[in-house]
């Protein structure tokens, strides 16, 4: 690993302009959020593009932990600590050990595989061969790209060390490690949606060994995270949620039925969840159009949040409502047109009873003039909603 100057730049610039005081203001603002208190405003992150940094390519960055950590500063999954930094928005800043969907699936024998400088992939294998990796149950965790992961971590304290503000400040959080149905997803591929039907027993044998791995590697690696917030939240992806994960749902919210979801998907979700019941629990992401039987297979005693990938094919007042009955938030609704509405809704009280928490939002800007602009307009229409509250 040979030096890479543009860090030095880049991490000098954010120990120059990091406002902890600011930092420690926005990590409460969403915790209470999501946990429906009273809060001064809606938490809103704004994304702009990047200016003055040019990302390292990800073949290079995914062989070299210097430039992961340059990349994960510029752009961490929907967050960039450095815009946020610029801007001044309500993102609390952090990075990951970023190496894509593989990390559990290479825990199995799964190779990780890059396309076109994009996200890396990992190359699924026969059913044959994955019953016999599975039978020997959980695997290595200090192995493969969990062992990578492990060492990018001890690359970052180490590193950042050097920058007491960016130390403080830049939360260092859990990697990519999807759900359990998922995993089976990446591991076996499109037999994934055979194999329920032809070996029940089967799949339901390699979900549960998924299921005891996922738990395990998250706490194999919580040693060499910072992402707690208030010891019942964490911060990952962009985003604070409740618990200590955020599952990744997207392959069994969009193809199951909702009997296999259940098995498959919402039990092992739900055992995750609830082997960190006393750190929380956990949190879900899923993409893609709702479906009249997610709600209630998604649900269980130790959810916290939820984060639509595509929240404009979601209603969210129909949503909101039904979640905040059972104490669950929305994070990072991330849809302009949609912020619009939920801004006007505020400023004008046309929804009767507009949402002012349990909710955090997502927005775009094309510059960092325009990102501030939006950001002084909504704490300014939420302080004036608030005072006439009063």
């Amino acid at each position: 690993m040979g030096h890479f100057p543009e860090l030095d730049r880049l991490l000098d610039f954010m120990e120059e302009h990091i406002d902890l005081s600011h930092l420690t203001e926005i990590e409460d603002l969403q915790y209470d959020a999501i946990r429906y208190r009273d809060v001064a405003r809606l938490p809103l992150s704004v994304r702009i593009p990047h200016t003055g940094y040019e990302q390292a390519p990800l073949t290079s960055a995914y062989h070299d932990p210097e430039k992961m950590l340059y990349n994960e500063i510029l752009w961490s999954t929907m967050h960039s600590a450095y815009n946020s930094v610029r801007t001044g928005d309500d993102g609390p800043l952090m990075i990951r050990s970023n190496y894509g969907i593989g990390v559990i699936p290479s825990l199995f024998g799964c190779k990780p595989v890059i396309f076109n400088n994009e996200m890396p992939w990992v190359e699924p294998m026969s059913v044959d061969r994955a019953k016999k990796i599975f039978a020997k149950g959980v695997p290595e965790l200090d192995q493969s790209l969990g062992k990578r992961v492990k060492e990018t971590y001890q690359y970052y304290h180490e590193r950042l060390k050097a920058y007491p503000k960016c130390y403080a400040a830049i939360h260092i959080t859990q990697p990519d490690l999807q759900g359990p149905y998922d995993i089976l997803h990446h591991i076996i591929g499109n037999e994934a949606f055979i194999l329920p039907f032809d070996s029940p027993a089967l799949t339901k044998y390699i979900i549960d060994v998924i299921t005891d791995t996922y738990i395990a590697f998250r706490q194999y690696i919580d040693p060499y995270l910072t992402d707690r917030v208030h010891g019942d939240a964490v911060l990952v992806h962009g985003l604070c949620v409740g618990g200590k994960v955020m599952i990744k749902a997207d392959t069994g919210s969009a193809n199951l039925s909702p009997e296999i979801y259940q098995r498959y998907e919402g039990e092992p979700d739900r055992r995750i969840m609830g082997a960190f019941a006393d750190e929380g629990g956990g949190s879900l992401h899923y993409c893609g159009a709702p479906k009249n039987w997610h709600n209630s297979k998604i649900m269980n005693p130790y959810l916290r949040c939820i984060n639509y990938g595509n929240p404009e094919l979601h209603d969210l007042s129909s949503e909101y409502a039904f979640l905040k009955q059972r104490n669950v938030a929305i994070v990072g609704w991330g849809n302009n047109q949609g912020y619009a509405r939920i801004l006007k809704d505020i400023e004008t009280g046309d929804a009767g009873s507009p949402i002012l928490t349990g909710l955090t939002l997502l927005c775009e800007a094309g510059s960092v003039g325009e990102a501030r602009e939006i950001i002084y307009r909504h704490r300014d229409i939420c302080a004036m909603h608030k005072e006439k509250s009063a």
